[in-house]
């Protein structure tokens, strides 16, 4: 589904960059395509995609998806394994993107990967993290966007307005009604 609704995917979790990236087409590579990745790498890359904008420039995208939420320092590892080995193969890793079915702080947030080698800090990579449970899944499911209303599947679900009922059942329960 991601693959389908990509740019939606990226306006929920970056409004604007579809449009500040000018972006005119979105490409999958396929394993085959990645053949001088080893099989370890092609496992913990996640999702790849390749933007294509009107200028010509063809930019990577890279979502993992987690469904439980594990070891931070793992994650960020594999995240940064995979921007290296994009940066060194000739991509361009323009967004790293963590979308968390369960677990991970709720909403999207800007996180770092710090790179430190005997407490020298040497590379310092952002992504972003976005935990769908426990986001209010009313404020995506308004959106006329496919993703987003697939996404508030995993999200606190919509509750009802009650405050009309909560007030008239004490005063039955009274005798008052």
């Amino acid at each position: 589904m991601l693959r389908t609704y990509f740019t939606d995917f990226l306006e929920i979790v970056e409004p604007g960059l579809v449009r500040n990236l000018d972006v005119v087409g979105v490409s999958f590579p396929t394993r085959e395509e990645l053949i001088d990745w080893p099989e370890e790498d092609l496992r913990d890359l996640g999702l790849l995609a390749e933007v294509l904008t009107r200028r010509g420039d063809l930019l990577s995208v890279v979502v993992r998806v987690e469904d439980q939420e594990g070891d931070r320092a793992v994650l960020q590892d594999r995240l940064l394994g995979a921007f290296l080995r994009l940066a060194v193969n000739g991509h361009q890793p323009v967004r790293l993107i963590v979308l968390h079915l369960h677990g991970g702080r709720p909403g999207i947030h800007l996180e770092w990967i710090v790179d430190t080698v005997d407490g020298e800090e040497l590379l310092r990579v952002p992504y972003l993290a976005f935990g769908l449970e426990g986001c209010p899944a009313e404020r995506y499911k308004r959106q006329a966007n496919p993703i987003a209303w697939a996404l508030s599947a995993f999200m606190r679900p919509i509750l009802a307005r009650t405050t009309a009922p909560v007030r008239v059942v004490p005063r039955r329960l009274a005798g008052l009604a």
